[in-house]
């Protein structure tokens, strides 16, 4: 592991969390362990903001514009931190249209250059440069038409993958079964009419230094909350050829951060398909050291700008396979799915939550016990 820098001499690291997802609680307390004093701007209430190891929490607005004029006059007044975290995709398209300010780009500039901004917020841009890098996607095309749409479904066939440009958690991605399911899409932007492959759904975490990967693990989504929702649980496995396409993916972007990525292994051909990176931490970041692949070391080099050591990346051992449920993902899908069983288990053995963040921990909590009276009284 990397020597944590002095106490003395902590960088600090701000983390910009707009969406309060739940998947950014994880990593105020990886930030402390690396040495870092870490700040939070963010509305009322975000995740990140309830960890024991934030230094400050600064309260902004949850209405997007105000936000960004709420965070400008906040940098502009405080000292420059030495890493800022983009925390969510909402953010990213509302910093990309907003690029040309210069307070804009000096944020973006932690996380990517400007030159590769295209690819972090849009799924057309993002897919195109990979394919032509020769990244393996699902075949597809850029349609910006029904008409053009149909075309694509002559040649894909049925069912089909519609996606627009900006999106996240599922939200902008449609399967299509038919014909007139196509016919009723909207097609007043650009969208991406992709093949639809069957088969095991995965996922990786990983950290680059400037677009040199550092460190990766990969899973299974063995259980996700939700068809096209969060991971639930995970088993850990090594996939033949994706720490070099992972490393080709840094050197198209110069992403600096944690990030994820997402793929598909064909039921056909039992070939792996990248399906699409997220450009930020990713709720399973903190799980690497189960499998040998803990990234938490690696962190220092975000801020210090220290060369990377000759036995980088550093990846997980191949021999780890075991599955891992999720807290409080996996015990959120057993409630919205009625698994008497499987809540019985999560209420049952609350050593398996692994969490040291007790403000987060209630919190997740009473969601939970929200769930299960709804669930009680037939409104889940």
């Amino acid at each position: 592991m990397l020597p944590a820098l002095p106490a003395a001499v902590a960088p600090r690291i701000l983390i910009l969390s707009q969406a309060c997802w739940e998947g950014l609680s994880r990593l105020p307390a990886m930030l402390h362990a690396a040495g870092a004093s870490v700040e939070v701007f963010g509305p009322a209430g975000n995740y990140p903001s309830l960890s024991r190891h934030v230094t400050a929490s600064h309260c902004a607005p949850a209405a997007m514009d105000a936000y960004l004029q709420a965070l400008q006059e906040f940098l502009a007044k405080t000292a420059p931190h030495d890493w800022i975290v983009i925390g969510d995709d909402t953010l990213w398209y509302a910093l990309a249209a907003h690029r040309t300010q210069s307070w804009v780009q000096d944020v973006i500039q932690h996380a990517v250059p400007l030159t590769s901004l295209d690819m972090v917020v849009s799924k057309i841009n993002f897919s195109e440069k990979c394919i032509a890098a020769g990244i393996r996607m699902p075949a597809f095309r850029v349609c910006h038409n029904l008409a053009e749409a149909q075309d694509a479904a002559a040649v894909l066939g049925f069912p089909l993958v519609l996606k627009e440009a900006q999106g996240y958690a599922g939200l902008s991605v449609q399967i299509l079964h038919t014909p007139e399911s196509l016919a009723a899409a909207d097609f007043s932007e650009p969208r991406i009419v992709q093949a639809f492959i069957r088969g095991k759904t995965l996922s990786a975490c990983a950290l680059y230094q400037h677009g040199v990967l550092a460190g990766m693990f990969s899973y299974y989504r063995s259980r996700t909350w939700g068809s096209l929702g969060p991971s639930a649980a995970i088993r850990f496995k090594v996939f033949d050829g994706l720490t070099e396409m992972a490393q080709k993916l840094g050197q198209l972007s110069g992403f600096h951060g944690l990030c994820g990525l997402d793929l598909i292994e064909s039921e056909e051909d039992g070939k792996w398909y990248l399906l699409e990176q997220n450009f930020r931490p990713t709720l399973t970041m903190d799980a690497g050291h189960l499998a040998g692949a803990d990234l938490t070391g690696l962190l220092p080099l975000l801020w210090s700008e220290r060369s990377l050591p000759a036995n980088l990346p550093r990846l997980q051992n191949p021999a780890s396979g075991q599955l891992e449920a999720l807290f409080p993902q996996d015990f959120f899908r057993a409630i919205d799915e009625r698994r008497a069983l499987q809540i019985a288990c999560w209420l049952l053995r609350p050593w398996r939550w692994r969490w040291q963040e007790p403000a987060i921990m209630a919190l997740n909590l009473r969601i939970a016990m929200r769930k299960l009276f709804n669930s009680q009284h037939g409104t889940v």
